[in-house]
Formats: structure tokens, sequence, C-alpha cells
């Protein structure tokens, strides 16, 4: 038997090409229009990759994953959801430079890709590239006015890049829909006491307890500021008696 025909079209469609070749009226083909036929295209071939990528993806195989998804990117061939699950399985195997580098993909072939700037911006932050994450985050924000999440984010990332007056005016515009966020509240008394706002500083962190009595950290950052505020003023009065003595001598 021939084992290449066998593969291609089953052992009933080969008795059947046996059988019928010598019939009147039919037209005989050659194996090699046979053959023709059955092949798969790149889309088709593509797409089997692209399936079991996402599958194996789904497992949490990302290196049989990622080699998946390679092979259906054959030809320079343009997947957005392709190179944004290559870009997910790189960022879980924290092969940052290949996520970067999906990610920038995903935006360039389809720019308001939400996820893509999203994801983007933080692997970007932890990378200590403060201006490109931020202005991803920002993008997201542009993309979708109403996407609140990012604000909290773009609030963290003023903050951890030492940009302490906007990420004060984005916690401030937030708590405008939540006046009763306890977090954002003990947020603002962070930057406050940074900015040597000791009043403000501590105003905050009242309100943050207010909102939330058991906010711990809450607690402690008053209660410091607190102390602080009392070693500052113990400190003022002893200058103010030892001046006052100067002065009857």
């Amino acid at each position: 038997m021939n084992t290449k025909w066998a593969g291609i079209l089953g052992v009933s469609g080969l008795f059947f090409l046996v059988t019928s070749s010598g019939l009147p009226g039919c037209k005989k083909e050659s194996p090699r229009a046979h053959v023709e036929k059955t092949v798969l295209s790149d889309s088709e071939t593509q797409k089997g990759h692209k399936e079991i990528g996402l599958a194996l993806y789904e497992k949490g195989e990302n290196a049989g994953a990622i080699e998946e998804f390679k092979k259906a990117i054959t030809n320079n061939t343009a997947d957005v959801a392709v190179y944004f699950a290559l870009a997910s399985a790189y960022s879980d195997e924290e092969m940052v430079r290949e996520a970067i580098g999906a990610y920038t993909k995903v935006v360039e072939l389809e720019p308001n890709h939400i996820e893509a700037h999203y994801n983007l911006g933080f692997i970007l932050l932890d990378e200590g590239s403060c201006e490109e994450g931020i202005k991803e985050l920002k993008k997201v924000s542009e993309i979708d006015p109403t996407y609140e999440d990012v604000l909290y984010s773009l609030g963290d990332a003023y903050y951890g890049c030492k940009k302490i007056d906007d990420a004060i005016e984005t916690w401030k515009t937030l708590l405008l829909n939540d006046p009763d966020d306890s977090v954002l509240h003990y947020n603002l008394s962070l930057a406050y006491r940074d900015k040597g706002q000791r009043e403000l500083a501590m105003s905050e962190a009242e309100k943050a307890i207010a909102c939330n009595p058991k906010n711990e950290d809450a607690k402690k950052l008053f209660q410091q500021l607190t102390r602080k505020k009392r070693r500052v003023e113990r400190s003022g009065n002893v200058k103010n008696k030892k001046r006052t003595e100067d002065k009857n001598k």
C-alpha cells in the first residue's frame, strides 16, 4: 500500500481511487493533483499555530505557547491577538525585553489597544523608565477617559517617579468621585508629608482614619506626624527660652 496516499486520504479514500480509476467515463487524475488540493494554505497553518499557542498559554505552558506564537507570525504576518498573547507569555516568564518588543508591536498594529498600552506602561515603570511608562498610562486615559483604574495607576506612577505635585492632583481628582476613599486620603497624606506640608499631611491622615478606622497605615502615619510636630514645637520652645534668657543678661 502507498502509505503517502493513505496518510492524506485514509484507507477508504485510497480504495475508491484504485477501484474507480478504470470506470468508463471517469477522468483519471494524477496523484500530484490530489496532493496539491490537500496542502494547507499559509493562513490555515498560522491559524493552527495560533490556536495551539492560545491553548498552551491557558494551561500555563508558556514556553510551548511562545514557540507556537512565533510560528504563527511567519512571513511578517500581522496578527494583533497573537502578538498580545505572545507579549503576555513573555511577561509571565519575566522576559522583559521580549515583552516590551511584543507589546510595542501590538500598539503599532492597533494604536488604541488599551490593554497593551496599560501593560507596557507597567513594565516600563518597573524598569525605571518613568517618562515612557507614564506616557503609556496617559495614552490609556486619552483613549478611554472613563477608564478609572488608570488614574489610580497614574497616581502611583507619579509618586514613585517623584512627581509629587502630579500625584497630588491625580488623587484629588479621584477623590471628587469618591470622597470617602481612605487609601486616597492616606496617599495624599504621604505626598504632603514629603513636601513638608505637615498640617495638610495630618489632616489627610485624619480623614483616612475617619473613612476607615481599620486603616493601620494611616494610624501609624498620623502618630509619626504628631510626634514630629511635638518635637518641632519643643525645639521651638527651647530656642525661644534661650533667646529670652539672652535678653535678660
